[in-house]
C-alpha cells in the first residue's frame, strides 16, 4: 500500500472518530447551555476540560513517543465510547442530573488528551516531508467539515430527541473507527518502538520539555501560543453563552453559529492546501494572528446576529489558514523521537490557558 492510500484510510477512521466525538461534544456543550444558561456551569464544564488534560497531556507525549500509536487510539477510542455508553444508559433510567454530564466530560478530556498527541506523530511516520502542510490542510478541512455538519445535526436531533439516544451515536462511531484502524490500517513501527526500553516517565516527560523549551523557533511558537491562547479562550468558549443571552436561547443560534465558523474554515483549509502560504510561512502565521484579534474584537460588538457569526466564520478563516502551517512546521522541524512529547507541549500550553 502506498502512502496516499495509507493516509486516506486513517483519515477515514479518524473521520468517523470525529465525527461521533464532535456531535456529542456539541450535544453537551448545548444541553448544559440551554438547561442552565449559567456562567458557573460553562465554567465547571470548561474545568472538566482542563484538569483531565493538565494531568495526563505529559505522559500522552512519552506514550505516542515510546508505544504503539494505533493501540493507543483504539485505547482511547474505546474508553470513551464506554464511558459515554454508560452516560446514556443512565439518562434512559431517568439519572439526569447535570454533573454526570461533568464526569463524561472528565473522561473524554483524558481520552482526547491521549489520542491527539498520538495522532499528530502519526502523520509524518506516513507522510512524505514535503506534502505534509497540505495534507494537514486536508486534514483540517475535514475537521472544518464536521464543524459545519456536526453543529446543525447537533441541532436538529437535540430538538427532536433525547440527549441519551445523541450518545449511543459517538459509542457506534467510536466502534466503527476503532474497528477500521485493526483491519485496514498498518503502520510502520517508530524508532522507540522497535527498540523499547523501561519507561521513566518524568526522566522522558523531563528530556521533552528541554527540547522544546531549547529549540528555539519551537520555544518561540510555544510563547506565541501561550500568549495567544490567554486572549481568545474565554471568547472561545462564551461565544455560546453571549448568543444564548444577547439573541436568544434557542438551539438553531448555536447551530447556525458553529456552521458559520466551519464554514470559514473549510474555506480556510481549501486556500492553504491549494496555496501553501508564502514563501516564509511564519509571515503567513502572524498576519493570519492579526486577522483572527481584529476578528475577536469585533464579537465585542454583537448588535445583530448575522454580523456576529459573520465575524466568527471570518475568525475561523484564518484560524484554518494558521492551524496547518504550525502543525507542517513542527513535524518538519522536531526530531521524531520527540514529536508526541513536543505536541503534548503544545496541548499543555493550550489547556493552561482555558481558566
Amino acid at each position: 500500500m502506498d502512502w496516499k492510500k495509507t493516509v486516506g484510510v486513517f483519515m477515514i477512521s479518524q473521520t468517523v472518530s470525529l465525527l461521533g466525538s464532535m456531535l456529542v461534544m456539541y450535544a453537551i456543550m448545548w444541553y448544559i447551555t440551554l438547561e442552565t444558561q449559567s456562567g458557573l456551569m460553562m465554567t465547571i464544564m470548561v474545568m472538566c476540560t482542563f484538569i483531565p488534560s493538565l494531568l495526563i497531556s505529559p505522559f500522552a507525549g512519552v506514550w505516542a513517543d515510546r508505544l504503539n500509536r494505533k493501540m493507543l487510539m483504539i485505547t482511547a477510542d474505546i474508553g470513551i465510547a464506554f464511558v459515554t455508553l454508560i452516560v446514556a444508559i443512565l439518562f434512559f433510567m431517568g439519572f439526569r442530573e447535570i454533573w454526570i454530564l461533568f464526569v463524561v466530560s472528565v473522561v473524554r478530556s483524558f481520552g482526547q488528551s491521549v489520542h491527539q498527541p498520538a495522532v499528530s506523530a502519526v502523520y509524518p511516520q506516513i507522510v512524505p516531508e514535503t506534502h505534509l502542510v497540505k495534507v494537514q490542510g486536508i486534514a483540517q478541512g475535514i475537521q472544518s467539515s464536521s464543524m459545519i455538519l456536526m453543529p446543525l445535526l447537533a441541532g436538529l436531533l437535540l430538538a427532536y430527541f433525547e440527549l441519551e439516544l445523541i450518545l449511543f451515536i459517538d459509542v457506534v462511531t467510536a466502534a466503527i473507527a476503532v474497528m477500521i484502524l485493526i483491519t485496514y490500517v498498518k503502520l510502520p513501527k517508530h524508532a522507540a518502538e522497535s527498540h523499547p526500553s523501561t519507561i521513566d516517565y518524568f526522566e522522558d516527560i523531563k528530556r521533552g520539555i528541554h527540547y522544546a523549551f531549547t529549540h528555539k523557533l519551537i520555544f518561540n511558537i510555544l510563547l506565541f501560543s501561550f500568549l495567544f491562547m490567554i486572549m481568545v479562550a474565554a471568547p472561545s468558549f462564551l461565544t455560546y453563552l453571549q448568543v444564548a443571552r444577547v439573541f436568544g436561547a434557542e438551539a438553531w443560534r448555536l447551530s447556525a453559529l458553529e456552521a458559520i465558523f466551519g464554514t470559514g474554515m473549510l474555506l480556510g483549509s481549501i486556500v492553504i492546501t491549494i496555496w501553501g502560504g508564502f514563501k516564509n510561512r511564519l509571515v503567513t502565521f502572524f498576519l493570519c494572528y492579526i486577522a483572527i484579534g481584529l476578528g475577536t474584537v469585533g464579537l465585542g460588538l454583537p448588535f445583530n446576529f448575522i454580523f456576529y457569526i459573520g465575524l466568527w466564520g471570518f475568525v475561523g478563516f484564518f484560524i484554518s489558514l494558521s492551524n496547518p502551517l504550525m502543525v507542517g512546521l513542527i513535524q518538519e522541524k522536531v526530531d521524531p523521537k520527540y514529536i508526541g512529547r513536543v505536541f503534548s507541549v503544545f496541548g499543555l500550553i493550550n489547556t493552561i490557558s482555558l481558566p
